[in-house]
């Protein structure tokens, strides 16, 4: 049984699936997330939130027949995690039977994350490992979602990540960056981007845990990424959790002033102006991508690509 200390209401697994997928449904009709015709490409990793939001979302197009519902899993290489994850969503694939493609770090940047973040101690570079499998991810995201003919792709951030990520902008003092948080992001940027969504931003990531293990969506062994050690997040994970338990409503809230942020700031002046990359000819907030800015550094692209592209 679980119990939403916020609401004061007791669910049993029925009515609690009820409840979650009720509440998403919501969600996407609030944002306007969904038309009636899409190819949805679900950003899998293979962990609890996307098998929660990759199943509810081929249980929902059942009853839509103009979706479409493609899975896309990158796969950095990183040793002793990722595998595990990805033979997870191989297994629950055997019963949902969704097309995937799997795109991978060593595939596209030939490197793995392993190998990245070795190369880049090795340079000096002061970058951490979730900067480059940040950029990296996000950058193989958007490009093969687009190769796969998808006209939205669909990530499980919930409340907690966009709240945890509210409050590191806030502490670095980088606004500019909030438009990514929005429920859907993407619209009319740039003829290259996929627009993103974001269905499960109303939820909690206990709701989506809880959500996963009903529906055996999860193995009972939990894998842990080994450079969560040193990503920030984490603290300030277990910082708005305590004040979640001390305080009911306080993600929520959170959620609520973050919204209230985009709207006051209207997302053009957020996102500022789109490029096209002068290397790669992706999407950019600059005339070099940080992806290509990244392999630069690392030595897998010469310094003169630049050059050469520009003319110059």
């Amino acid at each position: 049984m679980y119990v939403n200390r916020v609401n004061k209401t007791a669910y049993c697994r029925q009515h609690f699936i009820e409840y979650f997928e009720r509440k998403v449904k919501k969600t996407i009709r609030k944002y306007r997330m969904l038309g009636k015709t899409e190819h949805i490409v679900v950003a899998v990793s293979g962990g609890k939130d996307s098998m929660a939001l990759l199943y509810f979302l081929w249980k929902m197009s059942k009853k839509n027949p103009g979706w479409r519902v493609s899975a896309l899993i990158v796969d950095e290489g990183i040793r002793g995690y990722r595998e595990y994850t990805i033979a997870n969503f191989l297994r629950v694939n055997e019963r949902l039977g969704v097309p995937y493609k799997i795109a991978s770090f060593k595939e596209y940047f030939g490197m793995t994350l392993d190998e990245i973040v070795e190369e880049g101690r090795r340079r000096g570079l002061p970058y951490l490992p979730c900067a480059y499998c940040g950029v990296f991810r996000r950058y193989l995201l958007n490009k093969v979602a687009r190769e796969m003919g998808g006209t939205v792709l669909a990530t499980a951030h919930n409340m907690d990540d966009v709240v945890q990520t509210f409050i590191m902008n806030l502490a670095k003092d980088t606004l500019d960056k909030l438009a990514r948080l929005a429920p859907v992001t993407g619209i009319a940027s740039h003829e290259k981007f996929v627009r993103r969504i974001k269905p499960f931003i109303e939820v909690t990531e206990k709701e989506t845990s809880i959500y996963a293990l009903l529906n055996g969506l999860i193995e009972p062994e939990y894998h842990k990424c080994p450079y969560a050690e040193f990503n920030v997040r984490f603290k300030i994970r277990k910082m708005i959790n305590e004040l979640e338990e001390a305080q009911p409503g306080t993600k929520n809230s959170l959620l609520n002033s973050y919204l209230s942020i985009v709207r006051l700031l209207g997302e053009k002046r957020q996102v500022g102006e789109v490029k096209t990359c002068k290397i790669c000819g992706e999407p950019s907030s600059h005339d070099v991508c940080r992806a290509c800015q990244f392999r630069i550094g690392l030595g897998i692209l010469e310094k003169g690509v630049y050059e050469l592209k520009r003319g110059l």
